[in-house]
Order: C-alpha cells, then sequence, then structure tokens
C-alpha cells in the first residue's frame, strides 16, 4: 500500500456495473493506493447533449455505487457524495482541489476511462487540471494510444498515465437500453451485482 496515495474515480454510475469495478481493481493494483474512492457526480453536464441523455436522480445513483460498494467488499474502496451534494455542474478539477486541501499529506490521482479521457477537450480548464493532479486513463488491451492526439491542448497526452487493463467491456447506456425493454434479469450474468439488480427492479428504473 502507497500511504497517503488516493485515488479519485468519478462517474455517472448510471448503473454502477462490474466493469467499474475491474476498472477500479486495476487501478488499485498499478498505484496501490491507500484510498479509492468512487465519486458520483452531480450534475454530470457533458450528458446533457447526447442522445441517451436521461440521467437518474442523484440519490439513486449515489445507492447502487453503495450497494455496489458493499457487494464487492475491497476495504479500500470508499463513497463519497461530494459531487453530488453540490449545487451546479460537476466539475474534476474542483473535485480534485477538494480532496486535496482536505488532504494536504496526501498525493491524489484521478482516475478515467479513455473515452473520458477523449472528451477532454470539453471539460473546465482540463490543463489546470492535469498541471496539478496525475491522471490516470483505463483502457482496455489493444488500445491505440495514438488516439490520445486528438487532444487539443499542448503537452497532455504525455502527461496521462495509461493503465492497460483486461476489464470486461460493459456500457451502462447498453445496460440501460435493455432495462428500457426487459427485465434485469435477461442481462448476462455478472454485469450487475445482485443488490444493484434488486435495487434497479424495485425502484423500476430505466423503464
Amino acid at each position: 500500500m502507497s500511504p497517503g496515495l488516493i485515488g479519485l474515480f468519478g462517474g455517472t454510475f448510471d448503473p454502477a456495473h462490474s466493469g467499474h469495478f475491474a476498472a477500479a481493481e486495476a487501478a488499485l493494483k498499478a498505484y496501490d493506493f491507500c484510498r479509492l474512492v468512487f465519486i458520483p457526480a452531480g450534475d454530470p453536464y457533458l450528458k446533457s447533449d447526447m442522445a441517451d441523455s436521461v440521467i437518474s436522480s442523484s440519490e439513486h445513483r449515489v445507492e447502487m455505487v453503495r450497494l455496489a460498494l458493499e457487494h464487492h467488499g475491497n476495504p479500500r474502496f470508499e463513497l463519497s457524495e461530494t459531487e453530488t451534494r453540490r449545487e451546479g455542474p460537476s466539475y474534476t478539477l474542483d473535485t480534485a482541489r477538494l480532496f486535496a486541501v482536505e488532504n494536504p499529506q496526501s498525493e491524489i490521482v484521478v482516475i478515467l476511462g479513455m473515452d473520458t479521457i477523449l472528451s477532454m477537450p470539453r471539460w473546465k480548464d482540463p490543463d489546470t487540471l492535469l498541471s496539478e493532479f496525475r491522471v490516470a486513463a483505463i483502457t482496455r488491451p489493444g488500445f491505440d494510444e495514438s488516439k490520445l492526439s486528438v487532444l487539443s491542448f499542448e503537452g497532455v497526452a504525455s502527461v496521462i498515465e495509461v493503465v492497460v487493463a483486461d476489464t470486461p467491456d460493459i456500457s451502462s447506456s447498453e445496460i440501460r437500453k435493455t432495462l428500457a425493454v426487459s427485465e434485469a434479469e435477461m442481462l448476462p450474468v455478472g454485469m450487475l451485482y445482485p443488490p444493484v439488480k434488486k435495487f434497479i427492479r424495485d425502484q423500476d428504473l430505466y423503464k
């Protein structure tokens, strides 16, 4: 374990699925974090212009992460409601700075999926984020790192730390599309943890 090294794993988590936890385990293996914090986005502003833009309530998404964490059982994984309790859009830079202030003896590593990394030109102050914090991109084997060249601000590709991990190819949006027309039992085994699947069924989400 690396004392004082904290990983921040943000996302919409709509729903939280086993692929998220496989990525988190890969990041933990790569960095040996003392803490890896799941941070559901309060207002995921970049989702608003996507075709599948209806996002579940923050309360539902937080609860799904909580249930998944309890089921997964890794003692170094934890939940933060930092963004869901904050008004306005969820900016990664603001969240990372808050954790840095609250943990002055720790080093912060921001953990992102490669799809999220490639959207960075649309973020708030992405160059500032990369200058102030370490950023790790979790990607599956075979990813073409030359795709990082699409990032439009100078020098960004050289400071992103790529972690290659054999994680399952699972998409929250595909899960939502499946659940819109069928029951959770129709999803492949292991895609959703049982408590999350039950919560989705009980709350009648994605219908």
